[in-house]
């Protein structure tokens, strides 16, 4: 607890040494933890040691922290060692325990920025012999920008193989005079790689670009690139740059850049940065499919190397490249199909080198169908009332899978167990609704694999015959009733449409009656004036006009009468 209330004001006291020296924030960087070396072949009892490091990726860090795991079957911690570290205040002190080594530190402005800043040392002993991996459970680069921003974008991991066979002692050398004291750095350039940042991982990308930062007392850059690691790039300056980029045109292997400065005094101490191309696959191979009896699935074998940064892993796709990957370790050369159904396959193996090359083989495979359940017996008819049920045989201890349709739909899939004979019964839990169905099966033994569907029958589900009976009497003295209501309404209607005729006849008969009576009487005025006007005698005339006026009497009264007919007719 109070380490880890010093761990809280230490950070914050970085921090505030941060907002100090950089009051803009930081842009985004790529800062990464690994180890150096993160490979190698040790003898059973040799002790060999292994340096933890930052990548800045370009920018300032402050501080660092990480928890390292490690197997403890095949290595022990002989010690962790912080000499030689870039930093110079621990958060916590690095230490191992229980398998887990942890370190935390910091240090002030101008803090660091490079590609291989050094943190810890840990020096393992070999225990037994095996592939031991050692890896970051977790960790943080904290940028130095006044908010300790964790800019980590990745750990490392390391693994090395530890073999059985002893290196022989070498044999005692005759005394020889004591070696020269090592000059110190003089003006030494810090490189970093923007394409290779981590010199102990492996690249396909050929073309490698580095940065340095140019000191201002720096008058000449002396640089060489080559496949040797202790080229002096010689005393003649190249010119005055701070970059420098190789096309890709190089070999496979590993490449050096030797760099260094010189000032108004002299030629400075030579740099030297380490890149592993290998822009070559893993090579070619074949899969082989062996033969599997029926209900089995077949076992796939496939073998190949990487003769430069070796082998990473396996892939393996089943089907298609979208479906997700098996991943299998480089020293793996088998694979155990499981959980594919009955029917042609193609399988793709795709081995990947550390520098992540790709080379690909294919390999077709056929998992051979069981044989399909037979259908003895089942309910062709039934009511909704009872359960459904269907029986047969199969292969022994196989599982029976029912599917149950209806109208083209599937509405049920269930299961029963065969027995040791073969035997199988299967009862649908469920009511089923009226109507007629369609069924089959299927059977999949313990590995999995499927049959062919059997043949499909069908069944119907019917109701009870008194239901069928209540509902024949119920929808026939429906259609009766109804049939009564139209009759009714028909005949309404008829009766409204005489009453509106009559209506409409006894209005024009009155009409008519009122006419006839109107024209008579204009009649009569016309024979009064029409006799008036003729040179007859007076009692001639009045003769003449009285015989007239009784043919109209006569006629208006038969009219009439006919008339009154009618309106009797109507009443």
């Amino acid at each position: 607890m109070r380490r880890n209330k010093y761990s809280v004001l230490f950070l914050l006291f970085l921090f505030g040494l941060g907002l100090s020296f950089c009051p803009m924030p930081a842009q985004a960087a790529e800062a990464t933890l690994y180890f150096s070396p993160s490979s190698g072949t040790k003898s059973i009892g040799a002790t060999f040691t292994v340096g933890v490091k930052v990548n800045s990726g370009g920018d300032v860090i402050n501080a660092a922290e990480g928890s390292i795991g490690y197997d403890t079957a095949l290595l022990d911690v002989v010690s962790v060692s912080k000499g030689g570290s870039i930093f110079l205040f621990w958060t916590t002190e690095p230490g191992a325990s229980g398998g887990v080594i942890k370190f935390g530190g910091g240090l002030p402005p101008p803090a660091f920025n490079g590609s291989a800043g050094h943190i810890i040392n840990i020096t393992f002993k070999a225990k037994r012999a095996g592939e031991a991996r050692v890896n970051f459970n977790s960790g943080a680069v904290l940028a130095n920008d006044g908010k300790g921003t964790n800019i980590i974008t990745g750990m490392g991991s390391a693994s090395f193989t530890l073999s059985a066979v002893q290196i022989p002692p070498s044999k005692p050398e005759s005394p020889k005079e004591p070696a020269k004291p090592k000059e110190p750095d003089y003006n030494k350039p810090v490189i970093v790689s923007l394409t290779h940042p981590d010199q102990d991982l492996w690249y396909k990308e050929a073309g490698a670009k580095f940065k340095w930062e140019l000191p201002k007392s720096v008058v000449g850059v002396s640089i060489a690139f080559d496949q040797k690691l202790s080229t002096d790039p010689g005393p003649a300056s190249d010119g005055l740059f701070s970059e420098k980029t190789y096309s890709a045109k190089e070999d496979d292997g590993v490449w050096y850049l030797h760099l260094k400065f010189k000032d108004s005094a002299r030629w400075g101490t030579i740099a030297r940065y380490k890149v592993n191309i290998d822009t070559t696959p893993p090579l070619p191979f074949e899969v082989k499919a062996s033969e599997a009896n029926i209900g089995e699935r077949p076992e796939l074998s496939f073998k190949t190397t990487d003769e430069l940064s070796g082998l990473s892993k396996y892939l393996i796709y089943i089907g298609s490249l979208d479906r997700k990957a098996h991943e299998l370790a480089p020293d793996k050369e088998s694979f155990q199909i499981s959980g594919l159904s009955a029917g042609r396959h193609t399988a793709i193996i795709i081995a990947i080198d550390k520098a992540g090359n790709e080379q690909m083989a294919t390999v077709e495979f056929v998992i051979k169908a069981i044989d399909a359940p037979l259908i003895d017996n089942y309910s062709g008819e039934l009511k909704s009332s009872d359960n459904f049920y269907a029986k047969g045989t199969a292969i022994e201890n196989g599982l029976v899978v029912i599917y149950i349709e209806k109208d083209g739909r599937q509405i049920a899939t269930s299961s029963a167990r065969s027995d040791a004979n073969g035997k199988w019964l299967y009862i649908h839990d469920d009511k089923l609704p009226n109507g007629r169905y369609s069924f089959w099966a299927e059977t999949r033994n313990d590995k999995g694999i499927r049959s062919e569907p059997s043949e499909k029958h069908t069944f119907l589900v019917s109701p009870p015959v008194f239901t069928m009976i209540g509902d024949f009497v119920i929808n026939y003295f429906t259609v009766l009733v109804s049939l009564l209501f139209l009759i009714i309404l028909i005949i309404l209607i008829i009766f409204w449409i005489i009453f509106l005729i009559r209506k409409k006849l006894k209005k024009e008969t009155k009409e008519i009656e009122e006419i006839l009576h109107r024209n008579s009487l204009e009649m009569k005025k016309i024979i009064d004036t029409s006799f008036a006007k003729m040179g007859a005698t007076k009692a001639a005339q009045t003769k003449a006009r009285a015989e007239l006026k009784g043919k109209v009497d006569e006629n208006e009264k038969k009219t009439l009468k006919e008339i009154k007919d009618v309106e009797e007719i109507l009443k």
